[in-house]
């Protein structure tokens, strides 16, 4: 350091100022890379989650049930999210604003506000949804006909409140580039009065506070029922099909929590400080803005992968799918011969269950045949619980 001091009292004012900018524009490129690579990830990756969840709730008669249904709707909001509002995004972090025009801008406010409370809105239908066949077992729980009309509602509320209402009616607020979110939303002109006022309570009361309560009092309920059927003093009052529905609606349950609340998470806190960026309250550093805009639409493509990991009939659909792809199927294989020569070592150790691997034709004639046996005793088991649960 010190003999940089030195060196740097030997070189003139216009060689100095060259230094510092060559040294700001390093720093700068370094912080785009660290923005652009973790954007373009995230991009991708729910493009390609989020198709492939729709497609196979369009593709598969098996897995059209009204929860899938809501699902996939809000499958289509993260997949517009992905194609419609993170693109401009990536564009203007390597620009460093915006340069599309004004009406550009306000097609990205709208799309951009629009796919948000419409995922808001699926979560709390979704949560109504597992309420009413769990907790509310008398009612008719709810068909494929109205998870499609309670999405498409969600839909066309979404899509009026999203519209810049404001801007084209009034000067009490303008739709603006809001730097460090890398989007466009709304700026309000202080003081927030009239409609702007109306506007921004409906807003948060539509698409912030009626969904947190909602769903809060619904998994309250659904936990306090769970536990109770599982503490039942008679267990003999329930039939085996009773049973198993309510392991599975309670797995089912379990999932969409898990969902619902790592996304609500994720989602909150960066539209509670959009909101207050665009209400002019309080300074909020650039860093925390984007680093809370991309945790936001990690969403994208986290719920999808939990969908997977905590549903196995969800697994094995998308499982099915990626084998359509060359590298995801090789990674299966490669994953599967693993699975097998570890299976295998563990048996060569174990040999009284009958299997034994080793290079004899005999071996691997017994062997098949056991796999075969198992997987005949599987596809059963497979039925009759399809079939209990149909009854249930």
């Amino acid at each position: 350091m010190a003999s940089w001091n030195h060196s740097a009292k030997n070189l003139s004012n216009s060689e100095l100022l060259s230094l510092a900018f060559d040294a700001s524009f390093a720093s700068s490129v370094t912080a785009k890379v660290f923005k652009i690579l973790p954007l373009t990830l995230i991009t991708l990756v729910s493009i390609f989650v989020n198709a492939i969840l729709i497609y196979a709730v369009y593709a598969d008669v098996r897995m059209r049930t009204a929860t899938n249904m809501l699902i996939a709707s809000q499958g289509i909001a993260d997949l517009g999210t992905s194609i419609l509002v993170m693109p401009f995004a990536l564009v203007s972090v390597v620009a460093d604003g915006w340069i599309l025009g004004e009406k550009f801008c306000m097609a990205n406010a709208f799309f951009n506000l629009f796919f948000t409370q419409t995922t808001v809105l699926h979560m709390t239908i979704i949560a109504f949804e597992r309420y009413l066949v769990i907790v509310k077992t008398l009612l008719c729980e709810i068909s494929l006909l109205r998870a499609t009309g309670l999405a498409a509602s969600a839909w066309g509320l979404s899509f009026l409140t999203a519209l810049p209402w404001l801007d084209l009616t009034t000067d009490q607020a303008t739709v603006e580039y809001f730097e460090g979110f890398y989007v466009c939303g709304i700026r309000y002109h202080p003081p927030v009065r009239g409609l702007a006022l109306i506007y921004v309570t409906l807003i948060i009361l539509l698409f912030a506070l009626l969904p947190l309560v909602f769903i809060t009092y619904s998994y309250h309920h659904i936990r306090k029922v769970i536990r109770s059927k599982n503490r039942s003093v008679c267990p003999m009052t329930q039939s085996n099909a009773q049973k198993l529905a309510i392991n599975v609606y309670a797995s089912s349950a379990l999932t969409s929590k898990f969902v619902i609340g790592t996304s609500l998470i994720q989602v909150f806190p960066a539209c509670f400080l959009m909101l207050l960026d665009g209400l002019g309250v309080g300074y909020i550093p650039q860093d925390l803005k984007t680093g809370f805009k991309w945790v936001m639409w990690c969403h994208c493509f986290v719920k999808p992968a939990i969908y997977a990991s905590k549903s196995s009939a969800w697994r094995k659909t998308i499982r099915g799918y990626l084998q359509k792809f060359p590298l995801c199927s090789l990674l299966l294989k490669a994953k599967a011969v693993l699975r097998v020569s570890d299976h295998c070592k563990r048996n060569s150790k174990h040999p009284k269950g009958g299997k034994v691997c080793n290079n004899s034709t005999e071996g691997r004639k017994e062997t098949i045949q056991t796999e075969i046996e198992q997987r005949k005793i599987q596809a059963v088991e497979k039925y009759i619980w399809f079939f209990r649960t149909k009854e249930a």
